[in-house]
């Protein structure tokens, strides 16, 4: 071989050593080598741009002036899911959706002078955040349980949603306090945040201790509930981790049953308005997950966390999912397939790779 064919093949081949290397032990706890991702790896590890496993579970993605913001919950290390293991909400920050570079906690529970009910939290996850057109501020929200509840109680006998907003999209976010959702004393469990292209927003809940999914439109600077919630007749009953997106003037939501950290199948939903009443569409996943032998019937081992429409192709949308890990939840895993319509049935079908496909799709935020 020539010179330039012998460094071509050691760069081709060192390369692919450390990727196999962090595909075979991905929690070692060391840096990776950074590699520039070009295609969606499906149940596999995904390190950000510095090698390290991305860390933010229960996620939403945000699109604002040409990038992506992935915010989750950042869970302690060696702290398992029935601990108190929250670190608050971390951000990374793309262009591709692809390759993401770490902007740290934007929400941190040991930052100085932090609310109690932040600092102390026993629960703080599933963020999710919105830009709110009517105060230009970005608002985040996420599943609270404090210290202590209404009444000195203590643990999830209440679940609140707490709210914290900040100027820009990577932070610092102020905590503005929290609610008790759904229309209920109890308050809501598992939620989604589905924002109106007018900027009016939803907040699409798991009622308690009833577990019906509810609907309930947000004030217009979107820190509290505008006023009564309404039940979304059709939903199957204990619907949980809820996510929606829009299509041909038609309202599609995404959602789990309710079986604890353990996976159970998908079920899709639509209706001509968000509140209702919705049409079963049945378990939208098809194929198998060959990291853990998972299908359909156990939504390849992941459970819905958020869909957001491909910036690659008209009619095309992704389904992302994450690998709960109670036991070591900081090493949870996560799953983004395509979600498309064939016959107007939304189908997830199962890839072990694919990549973002170029088409003249419109660029707008989220």
């Amino acid at each position: 071989m020539t010179e330039m064919m012998t460094r071509n093949f050691f760069k081709w081949t060192m390369t692919r050593f450390f990727t196999l290397a962090v595909m075979a032990f991905p929690w070692t706890g060391l840096p990776a080598m950074a590699v520039e991702q070009t295609s969606f790896h499906p149940g596999q590890p995904w390190p950000d741009t510095e090698g390290t496993h991305l860390k933010a579970h229960g996620f939403c993605v945000l699109k604002h002036d040409g990038k992506y913001y992935w915010y989750g919950s950042h869970k302690i290390a060696g702290k398992t899911e029935s601990e108190k293991n929250e670190a608050g909400v971390r951000c990374y920050v793309s262009s591709d959706l692809l390759n993401w570079s770490n902007s740290g906690l934007v929400l941190s529970v040991t930052s100085e002078g932090q609310h109690p009910e932040v600092a102390e939290a026993g629960i703080l996850d599933r963020p999710k955040v919105i830009f709110n057109p009517a105060t230009r501020k970005f608002v985040m929200y996420f599943k609270l349980y404090p210290p202590k509840a209404a009444g000195g109680t203590k643990g999830t006998d209440v679940a609140y949603v707490g709210v914290a907003t900040a100027n820009e999209p990577s932070g610092i976010f102020k905590y503005e306090g929290k609610f008790t959702g759904a229309g209920s004393p109890s308050g809501s469990g598992d939620f989604a945040i589905f924002q109106n292209e007018d900027g009016t927003a939803y907040h699409i809940a798991v009622r308690k201790p009833d577990k019906a999914l509810v609907c309930g439109r947000m004030t217009q600077d979107g820190l509290r509930p505008a006023g009564d919630y309404a039940v979304m007749e059709g939903i199957t009953h204990a619907t949980e981790a809820p996510t929606l997106f829009r299509r041909n003037g038609k309202t599609f939501l995404l959602g789990s049953g309710s079986s604890g950290w353990d996976p159970n199948p998908a079920r899709m939903f639509v209706s001509d308005r968000i509140e209702g009443p919705y049409q079963s569409l049945g378990n939208p996943c098809e194929g198998l997950n060959p990291h853990n032998q998972l299908g359909p019937e156990k939504a390849f081992g992941g459970q819905s966390t958020f869909v957001m429409p491909s910036p690659w192709k008209a009619d095309e949308w992704i389904a992302m999912f994450d690998i709960w890990n109670p036991k070591d939840p900081i090493h949870a895993g996560y799953i983004w397939l395509p979600l498309r319509f064939e016959k107007d049935r939304p189908v997830i079908r199962w890839q072990p790779e694919w990549k973002p496909e170029k088409s003249a799709v419109p660029d707008k935020d989220q």
